[in-house]
């Protein structure tokens, strides 16, 4: 760095000397001079009127870089900024202790002696009193001493709002009340017990761990640890045990007054990569495993499954059913749902309402049993029933028309005899013969009686001129013939001529024909 030096101390005679000397002066100033300022414009940037430090210095933390700094005036933000320590140097190795987090258990001791001058030598407390100043938080635990001896918390009385504590029994002249607040549970771990002795028990449950400092009083005076005075603690069996028996109803008390498992802090985590914008800790963040975070520690869940049945599935009854649980009974084909009633598994369905069933009750039905009593499954009766296929067939059932009548082809048989005669004398020619005609009604035509006086002839039935049935013939002789097949005539809607015909005749002298027929459906 070039400094200011005389060349020619008090050697100015000259020109020379006075000019060099002004030049060194001018070299060293102008040296003095950065980004186009002046040595006293540099200053003015640093210092205010009053030669205090007032520099344009700016600090920062970046999440990524770090503890970052610049001198200046920019107009870029990302602009000018020097490295002070990284976001590693700044929180430290990973996970290790960086110290514990302690504050007083007991604090605002306050001695007040009952019937006793104050400063001012007022009687600020007088005998008999029993409600005492004290200034206090609802969340405070109070713990209250009269005259060195613990009190029961049942004892005395609390109110925040009013700032006192409240005894149960009126105070005595020169009694020393001291009352203390505690430290917050939720710091501390402070917690308080507490319990009225049996005669000669010796062993008293209390819950605690070996990280948990336990002050014991018997009757409110403190009691000393260990197997050569007054008790042992068990924190594996959660149990504390005296020395010697007590007697009954006498007041035992524990306090927990610390807990180290609680005030260790590991690890203390400054950055946004750790905590979220609102400063908490994303759960992904946490090092919890499955089922780890036990079923009281989640608000409100405990009552919650403790309103809820549970659904075994399973061949076999479960054993361990609480009231209220349902059981899907797989062992039977389908599957039944039952509920536990708190004695019993009872199907869903009460006794008046749907059986369960099994494969044997396929196509059964529902019904209402014999007694009206409740369901059953049970056979559809199809004796009473007609199958359709059976209307209007043989060896079945008639049916109904449009009109709801029955049709005249469906009406049962009725049978109705008789002989259809015709006679006619002298000669006979071939030709065809009128013997009646049929109408609104069916004839069946089932034989045929026919005789001559003499000659002979061929006689067949001629229905409405067709002719029909077998060839009957004719002589002097009666011949009485059934049809090998019936003609059944349908007159019920047109007229039927029923007729003869005769062929072959030879010498044929006088004729007479009889037709055995049967109406039906007159």
């Amino acid at each position: 760095m070039a400094r200011l030096k005389v060349l020619y101390p008090g050697n100015h005679t000259s020109s020379g000397n006075i000019g060099a000397d002004v030049e060194n002066i001018v070299r060293y100033l102008n040296s003095a001079e950065l980004g186009d300022s002046t040595l006293a414009e540099l200053m003015k940037k640093l210092f205010d009127g009053e030669g205090n430090f007032d520099a344009p210095v700016q600090l920062r933390n970046d999440t990524t870089l770090g503890l970052q700094y610049r001198v200046g005036a920019y107009t870029e933000a990302e602009q000018g900024w020097k490295q002070l320590a990284t976001a590693g140097q700044i929180r430290g190795l990973s996970g290790s202790d960086v110290g514990t987090i302690g504050a007083p258990l007991f604090s605002a001791r306050q001695d007040i002696v009952v019937n006793s001058a104050d400063d001012n030598g007022d009687i600020a407390y007088p005998t008999g009193t029993t409600s005492f100043s004290f200034l206090h938080e609802l969340t405070d635990a109070i713990v209250v001493y009269l005259n060195g001896a613990l009190q029961a918390t049942n004892t005395y009385t609390t109110d925040a709002t009013a700032n006192t504590v409240v005894l149960s029994t009126a105070t005595d002249a020169d009694d020393l009340v001291t009352l203390y607040k505690v430290q917050s549970s939720n710091d501390s771990g402070y917690q308080r017990e507490d319990v009225l002795a049996g005669a000669s028990q010796a062993v008293f449950p209390f819950v605690h761990t070996a990280d948990q400092q336990v002050l014991v009083y018997r009757n409110g005076v403190l009691q000393r640890s260990g197997g050569t005075h007054d008790y042992t603690q068990q924190p594996a069996n959660s149990t504390i045990t005296f020395t010697s028996a007590m007697a009954l109803d006498d007041l035992i008390t524990f306090i927990i007054v610390e807990d180290t498992s609680q005030v260790r802090v590991s690890g203390l985590m400054t950055e946004d990569k750790f905590t979220n914008s609102d400063g908490f800790i994303p759960f992904g963040k946490l090092a919890i495993t499955d089922a780890e975070i036990p079923q009281s520690k989640v608000d409100g869940i405990t009552d919650l499954l403790a309103n809820r049945g549970r659904v075994y599935v399973s061949s076999s009854e479960p054993t361990s059913a609480n009231a209220g649980d349902f059981w899907v009974d797989t062992a039977a084909s389908p599957n039944v749902l039952k509920f536990y009633n708190g004695t019993g598994w009872l199907l869903t369905s009460p006794d008046t309402g749907i059986p369960a069933f099994a494969t044997t009750n396929a196509l059964q039905f529902l019904r209402i049993n014999s007694t009206g009593g409740g369901l059953e499954f049970a056979d559809v009766d199809f004796t009473a029933v007609v199958p359709k296929t059976y209307i209007g067939a043989a060896e079945g059932v008639a049916g109904l028309d449009a009109t709801g009548r029955l049709p005249i082809a469906q009406l049962p048989s009725t049978f109705a005899t008789r002989s259809f005669f015709y006679q006619s004398t002298g000669s006979i020619a071939n030709g065809s013969y009128v013997i009646t005609r049929a109408f609104k009604q069916n004839v069946r035509i089932d034989a045929i009686a026919a005789k001559s006086t003499s000659g002979t002839a061929n006689i067949q039935m001629k229905i409405n001129g067709i002719n029909a049935g077998d060839v009957v013939p004719v002589s002097s002789s009666l011949t009485e013939q059934n049809l090998s097949a019936s003609i059944a005539i349908d007159a019920t809607t047109t007229s039927r001529e029923i007729a003869f015909e005769v062929t072959s005749q030879s010498s044929l002298t006088d004729i007479e024909v009889t037709l055995a027929a049967v109406i039906t459906n007159v």
